[in-house]
């Protein structure tokens, strides 16, 4: 009989992240499983833990220990493949256990923030007999009684006060007699959250695959079937039909018992992802993102546990799904940087999606028409499995794509935000009834605001970062940590009158939009204008009902979606990317422009691109518009190659934080002497230096970059970080070590 437990306590301190033992009281033996959450007394207080193991010889004298208090669920959170795989994330990321299991679990849950959503229904409490006496006896004077009885004696259903008295075309005080009769008696039920499905949904056949599909469908159906980790990169143009392909390989999973995770990397894009899939697969499905209530959240993700649903659909979190019998995990639009956490803990869906699939057998299929270098890499080099789709589903191939210099619009007199060409463009397209993108990966209405007197620019008092002016509340934002001030009559350093406002972002363009093209509807979507629930699904809806002319956008437009009626797709800065000083920005460049172009020319009239440049012989802009992966990523390997950056090296950022400027210096420039020990493992060092934003919320930001050639001496060297330095350092320096860091800014 086992009689000891391992528990990791949930405090997220660094220095707390190991598992202690405690006893389990006879009152639990044999109720406890790996992954429950126990309350165990911690020190002078209780605390809540999670069971990762079980012993029969404790570490420590038995006469030390304490028994758990109280078994808070009986429902485990994870299984033993899921602790694998939590405690592998924590090893390769270099982060606390207890934060990875957090980042995987239903938000709210350890909280207590998350009840159960109880429905109080109306049944007959007497015998049936008793109820058609009552009929009988008492049913003139009471007809609507008597109505409401007849009501539920016939569909011997579960009705709610409301729906009764609606149907029986009553009031809930009949309802509340019957009760006080002892005839009726009112029942509670939990009733599970759904997210919104649209209830015109038909179930929709499966396609017939084109000869390229087949051939994909048919490699990946073969590893699904024998069981064995393999990984794919299905590499397909825009409109190439990489969906349908997830279709038929998730419908073969099914067929050998088998579940699946989709993942998704924007939430715009669910609502378009699961209604296709809702379309094939019906209640099979539960969706799992963070526009979601805690609530719907979890009762989705119970779904999934208790095998009521067999595909989780989300973004970067649902790769923790608790689907049963996981034999498959989609990850569309691979090359996404959104697929990284953005904070601690820094780890990236498609890793741990490989390294789950790698330990339950499973398959990965890895989806993009502008595959990340990395991956691309790999797959040339046969570590994985390499399939394409060359060719669109319409036979229509890729819309043409001109580019326009803006240097010759400025020569031309054009000071504004649109060339003539583009202009041109528009015009005629709502002429046709067509409909229009306009994308600009900029939100607000200018960048900044600035005295023409000083020259000062408006910053924001938390950040180092300008204040983004936005018109529709006349205030000025910070994109980092949400402070929003008025906009100032005077500047705050000399007092001039004379503020202007600088650059534009995509409210700007739909102003613009609305005066050039008076009687065209002209909608936008950016993070400010979806932020209420449901708000993506309701502009995507109005575009795919013709209810919109133009849609103006950042980044969440340009991926994904598929509406034949685009007949225009304009970028107005191609540069804006382009510009971050970050080793990948070429390659965010190509990979937007080439997703945004795709957009269009899917109907059976075609489309076109303009794409707006101040530097138009950049060969990420000239290979975006050819839609030649193949030339960029031969010049942008050679460069990734000549720097020894990413493929060709491993990068590991770490970020030292404090609201103390000094102490931020003082602790940076420790760890770089502590480095010292490890020079001969170290490719290079870049820094200490301050980060690209060197203040967020407060909290001063330096960093230092390290490029490594090898896993094992990454690993050294990070154990090594943790291990004998960062458990010596002062508690008000925060140190966050990203590894295979994506934005290093």
């Amino acid at each position: 009989m086992t009689n000891y437990l391992k528990i990791l306590v949930d405090i997220p301190v660094q220095q707390l992240d190991q598992c202690y033992d405690y006893k389990i009281p006879p009152k639990f033996q044999g109720l406890l499983k790996i992954g429950q959450v126990v309350q165990v007394p911690f020190g002078k207080r209780r605390v809540a833990g999670f069971i990762i193991g079980f012993s029969d010889s404790p570490e420590v004298e038995e006469k030390l220990l304490k028994e758990i208090s109280e078994l808070l669920y009986s429902e485990p959170f994870f299984d033993r493949e899921l602790l694998e795989l939590f405690q592998w994330m924590a090893a390769y990321y270099k982060a606390n256990l207890i934060s990875i299991i957090r980042a995987a679990i239903p938000a709210g849950v350890l909280s207590g923030k998350i009840k159960k959503k109880m429905i109080r229904y109306v049944q007959i409490k007497c015998s049936d007999k008793e109820a058609w006496d009552f009929i009988e006896r008492e049913g003139k004077k009471s007809y609507k009684q008597a109505e409401v009885l007849k009501l539920l004696l016939n569909k011997k259903s579960l009705y709610t006060v409301s729906e009764l008295a609606e149907l029986a075309n009553t009031t809930s005080d009949a309802i509340q007699r019957l009760v006080k009769k002892n005839i009726l008696e009112y029942i509670e039920k939990v009733e599970r959250r759904r997210p919104f499905l649209e209830r015109d949904n038909k179930y929709e056949k499966t396609l017939l695959p084109t000869k390229s599909q087949q051939t994909v469908i048919n490699k990946i159906n073969k590893q699904i079937v024998k069981k064995e980790h393999s990984v794919f990169l299905l590499h397909g143009v825009t409109g190439s039909g990489k969906t349908e392909v997830y279709l038929q390989v998730i419908d073969t999973a099914l067929k050998n018992s088998l579940g699946a995770v989709v993942l998704v990397p924007e939430i715009s894009l669910t609502p378009m992802m699961v209604k296709r899939f809702y379309s094939r697969f019906g209640n099979k499905i539960a969706v799992l993102h963070s526009n979601l209530s805690p609530g719907e959240r979890y009762d989705e993700w119970l779904r999934l546990k208790k095998g009521e649903a067999s595909i989780a659909i989300g973004a970067r979190s649902a790769v923790f799904a608790p689907v049963k019998n996981l034999g498959l995990i989609i990850i569309d639009e691979e090359h996404e940087n959104s697929y990284k956490q953005g904070e601690y803990p820094y780890y990236h869906a498609r890793e741990v999606a490989m390294k789950r699939s790698k330990i339950i057998g499973g398959t990965v299929v890895l989806g993009s028409a502008t595959p990340s270098l990395e991956t691309y890499y790999l797959a040339e080099k046969g570590v994985f499995v390499f399939s394409e789709l060359p060719d669109r589903i319409s036979q229509q191939g890729l819309p043409p794509v001109e580019i326009v210099d803006m240097r010759e619009e400025l020569k031309k007199g054009n000071t504004g935000i649109f060339s003539g060409s583009l202009q041109q463009l528009i015009a005629d397209a709502l002429q046709k009834k067509n409909q229009v993108i306009i994308f600009l990966n900029r939100r607000g209405y200018a960048n900044f605001v600035f005295c023409r007197e000083c020259g000062l620019a408006v910053k924001c008092p938390n950040c180092d970062i300008s204040l983004t002016y936005h018109a529709d509340i006349n205030r000025l934002s910070c994109h980092y940590c949400d402070r929003t001030v008025k906009l100032p009559e005077r500047c705050p350093e000399c007092g001039s009158t004379y503020l202007g406002e600088y650059g534009f972002g995509t409210e700007r363009l739909e102003e613009e939009l609305c005066g050039l093209f008076p009687g065209a509807v002209v909608e936008r979507m950016d993070v400010d204008t979806v932020s209420r629930k449901g708000s993506h699904q309701k502009i995507l809806s109005h575009l795919e009902n013709g209810e919109i002319d133009i849609l103006v956008g950042t980044q969440m437009i340009a991926k994904g979606h598929d509406y034949p009626n685009i007949g225009v797709v304009g970028v107005i800065s191609a540069d804006t990317i382009l510009n971050i000083p970050d080793f990948r920005s070429a390659e965010r460049t190509f990979q937007l422009l080439t997703q945004v172009a795709g957009r269009t020319g899917r109907g059976e009239e075609g489309g076109q691109v303009i794409i707006q440049t101040y530097n138009p012989e950049h060969y990420s802009i000239k290979a975006a518009c050819k839609h030649d992966f193949q030339e960029f990523y031969k010049k942008e390997i050679l460069v990734r190659e000549s720097y020894q950056y990413p493929p060709f090296t491993l990068l590991v950022n770490i970020i030292i934080k404090s609201p103390k400027e000094k102490e931020v210096i003082r602790a940076s420039n420790d760890l770089y002497k502590f480095l010292q020990t490890y020079k001969s493992l170290i490719l290079e060092v870049l820094g200490p230096a301050p980060a690209g934003i060197s203040k967020i919320k407060n909290q001063y930001r330096w960093q230092i970059i390290m490029k490594f050639n090898g896993y094992k001496k990454r690993n050294f060297v990070l154990s090594g970080i943790r291990e004998e330095f960062l458990n010596k350092i002062k508690k008000d320096v925060v140190f966050r070590i990203d590894v295979d860091p994506i934005i290093m800014i």
